[in-house]
C-alpha cells in the first residue's frame, strides 16, 4: 500500500500535502505554491473534504491546479504582437479596448475560451501575413474531424472575431486575413435534433443516487421539471468586483447562485435573476414529480449553496459539472448524443406537446415564441396528425 508521504509527491495529485490530526486522522490539503512555484505566496492552502478517496483527491488537485495555471497564464501574458496568431489572441483577450472585454463572463468561459485555446494550441505559431484561404479550409477540416463540426464552426467564428480586432488595430496581416475569411463559406452545424426524454432524466437521477451523487440527481430533476437553465440551478463563478467581499471566493472569482435560503419551508424555489433571466422566477417543487422523487431520497444542505459537488465540497464550475454528469449518464446507458444541456429542450418540448406553444414559452421564460420554437424538438408527423384531427373535428 502506498504511504501518504510517497503519495504526496505523486504526479497525479499536484499541490497535495497532508498533516496528522491529534486523533490520528489525516487532514488533506492542496497548496498552490507546491502545485506551481510561480504561484503568489499570498495564496492560502485549501482543505480537501474529509472522506475523499484517493481518486477524489487526485481529481481535486488536478482541477485546482488547472485553474491556478490558467490564472497565472493570463497574468503572465505579455500583450506584444509578434505577427503570430497566438500573440494576436493574447492581445485580443488582454487589451482593455478589445471587444472581448464587453462579453459577459459566462460567454467568455463557455463559448470563447475553449475555441481560443483550440486555435492557439493547433495553429498559434503561424504567421498571419503568410496565411491563405487554403490554410483556413484545412484547419476547418482538421477541427471538424470525428464529427466535431460544431467545434470547427465555433473556432472559425472566433478566428474571424480575432482577425477583425487585429484589422481594427492595423496589425500586420490581419486585414488581409480577415478579408480572405469573409470570402469563404464554411458548412454550419445543423440544428440539434436530439432531446432528452423523461426516461433519460429519470435514469440519470436513479444512477446518480446509486453512485452517491445527490447533487447531480437534484440538478437534473429540477432542470427537467422546471425547464431552468443549468447555470440557474448550479450557479456560476464570476469575477470578483471591487469592494465585493464575503461569500464563496476562489482566486479571483466569486460564486453566485441559488442557496438553501431560496427554498421556502413549503418547497417553493425562488431563482434569483441572472443575466438572461431579468426577473426572479418561482417554482413549486411539490408540483414537480421528479424533484419530489429525488427529495425523498436525499438530504438537502442545511445552509449555503443548494447544489454542492460531493468531490470538492464547493459549488460546481460548469465544465466540471458537465463532465461529472456525463460519467453518470454513461453509467446509466444514456446515448452519447443526449447532452446535459438537452434537459431544457426536453422539458420545453414535453410542455409544448402536453399543452401548447404559449405554455412552453412561459415555462421557458421567453418573451418571443420564436425563441421557444428553437427548443421544441417534437416530431412533425405527430404534430401534423393532431392538426389534421383538430381540423376534421372542426368541420363536424
Amino acid at each position: 500500500m502506498t504511504s501518504h508521504r510517497k503519495a504526496s509527491h505523486r504526479k497525479d495529485r499536484p499541490g497535495y500535502k497532508y498533516r496528522k490530526r491529534t486523533n490520528g486522522s489525516l487532514a488533506h490539503y492542496w497548496d498552490p505554491k507546491r502545485a506551481c512555484r510561480k504561484a503568489p505566496s499570498t495564496l492560502p492552502a485549501r482543505a480537501i473534504p474529509d472522506g475523499s478517496t484517493d481518486e477524489d483527491i487526485a481529481r481535486i488537485c488536478q482541477a485546482w491546479t488547472d485553474e491556478l495555471l490558467a490564472d497565472l497564464e493570463m497574468l503572465e501574458a505579455t500583450p506584444a504582437y509578434d505577427g503570430t496568431i497566438g500573440s494576436l489572441i493574447t492581445l485580443y483577450m488582454t487589451d482593455a479596448e478589445s471587444p472581448y472585454q464587453a462579453l459577459k463572463h459566462p460567454t467568455k468561459i463557455r463559448d470563447y475560451q475553449p475555441s481560443l485555446r483550440l486555435i492557439s494550441r493547433t495553429v498559434g505559431k503561424r504567421l498571419i501575413v503568410k496565411l491563405t484561404g487554403a490554410d483556413f479550409r484545412r484547419w476547418y477540416r482538421e477541427w471538424a474531424k470525428d464529427g466535431k463540426i460544431r467545434r470547427a464552426h465555433g473556432a472559425i467564428r472566433k478566428l474571424r472575431s480575432v482577425m477583425s480586432y487585429g484589422a481594427e488595430q492595423r496589425l500586420a496581416g490581419c486585414g488581409q486575413a480577415r478579408e480572405i475569411l469573409s470570402l469563404i463559406r464554411f458548412c454550419p452545424p445543423g440544428a440539434r435534433a436530439s432531446k432528452m426524454e423523461y426516461a433519460h432524466a429519470r435514469a440519470i437521477c436513479e444512477k446518480a443516487i446509486e453512485l452517491k451523487r445527490p447533487s447531480i440527481a437534484l440538478t437534473q430533476a429540477i432542470q427537467w421539471d422546471t425547464a431552468l437553465r443549468r447555470i440557474h440551478v448550479i450557479g456560476e463563478w464570476l469575477p470578483v468586483a471591487g469592494g465585493d467581499e464575503g461569500g464563496i471566493v476562489r482566486g479571483r472569482t466569486k460564486w453566485r447562485g441559488v442557496t438553501v435560503a431560496d427554498l421556502s419551508a413549503d418547497l417553493v424555489l425562488t431563482v434569483p435573476h441572472t443575466s438572461r433571466n431579468k426577473v426572479a422566477t418561482r417554482h413549486d417543487l411539490k408540483a414537480c414529480p421528479l424533484v419530489m422523487w429525488v427529495l425523498d431520497r436525499i438530504d438537502l444542505p442545511k445552509m449555503g449553496p443548494l447544489i454542492v459537488s460531493e468531490k470538492t465540497g464547493l459549488p460546481y464550475r460548469e465544465n466540471y459539472y458537465a463532465s461529472d454528469w456525463r460519467e453518470i449518464a454513461t453509467a446509466a446507458e444514456i446515448p452519447n448524443d443526449v447532452w446535459s444541456m438537452d434537459s431544457r429542450a426536453g422539458a420545453i418540448s414535453e410542455t409544448e406537446e402536453a399543452m401548447d406553444l404559449d405554455s412552453a414559452r412561459k415555462l421557458a421564460g421567453h418573451t418571443n415564441a420564436r425563441t421557444t420554437l428553437g427548443y421544441v424538438r417534437n416530431d412533425d408527423l405527430e404534430h401534423n396528425r393532431k392538426v389534421a384531427a383538430a381540423r376534421s373535428q372542426l368541420r363536424k
